[in-house]
């Protein structure tokens, strides 16, 4: 075992997070154990819990990397798109869960404690999403952008969830590209209807 006084505290720490990542992605997330992080990176487990304080502490910081990594993967996607950044961003999130699956699913199969709080540094990379994705919606009368973005979000992950698992079939559906353009022209069909709606209105 190596001995605390190898690495500085930061360097634990990036190394701590780097094993994570690596477990994750190799293992999945339902044997994850910080006591695999300390045997990889050669020191107790009491080493990790002194450096990051809890075992839910340790999982923001690598879900933060993942979140980091997630969101650059889905801003590349966005400067080589020439049109429909709203499409392009629906794709992107199904593919970044397919190529990065376990670290994808340890984001939402990892269940804090309760007691513990979310860490606003995390709340910021989450906000930071829906951001990106507020940005893409067209403008239109009596439209909330941060709701539609979140019931956006949410139809985008079920549709990645069905792919994922196999389960298309139980929707009727073929691809997940299917469902994720029906989905996108069924919100912008509901765009148009409100701006007509609007316009009436004001008439």
């Amino acid at each position: 075992m190596a001995r605390r006084s190898d690495h500085t505290r930061e360097e634990l720490t990036e190394l701590a997070i780097a094993a994570a990542i690596e477990l994750i992605e190799e293992h999945g997330f339902a044997e994850f154990s910080a006591r695999q992080v300390a045997a990889k990176i050669g020191y107790t487990v009491g080493t990790i819990y002194n450096v990051f304080g809890s075992y839910d502490a340790l999982l923001f910081h690598v879900h933060a990397r993942t979140l980091d990594h997630w969101y650059e993967f889905l801003q590349a996607r966005l400067k080589r798109a020439k049109s429909d950044p709203l499409r392009v961003l629906a794709r992107g999130y199904v593919d970044y869960a397919r190529t990065h699956y376990n670290r994808w699913l340890a984001l939402f199969e990892h269940h804090r404690d309760q007691k513990t709080p979310v860490p606003e540094w995390y709340r910021e990379r989450i906000k930071r999403f829906f951001a990106m994705l507020e940005d893409t919606i067209p403008r239109s009368a009596g439209r909330k952008k941060k709701r539609d973005a979140q019931v956006l979000w949410a139809g985008i992950h079920g549709i990645s969830v069905l792919s994922l698992t196999g389960r298309l079939e139980l929707v009727g559906a073929e691809t997940d590209d299917a469902l994720v353009n029906a989905l996108i022209d069924n919100y912008m069909d509901g765009c148009e209807a409100s701006g007509r709606k609007a316009k009436l209105d004001d008439a």
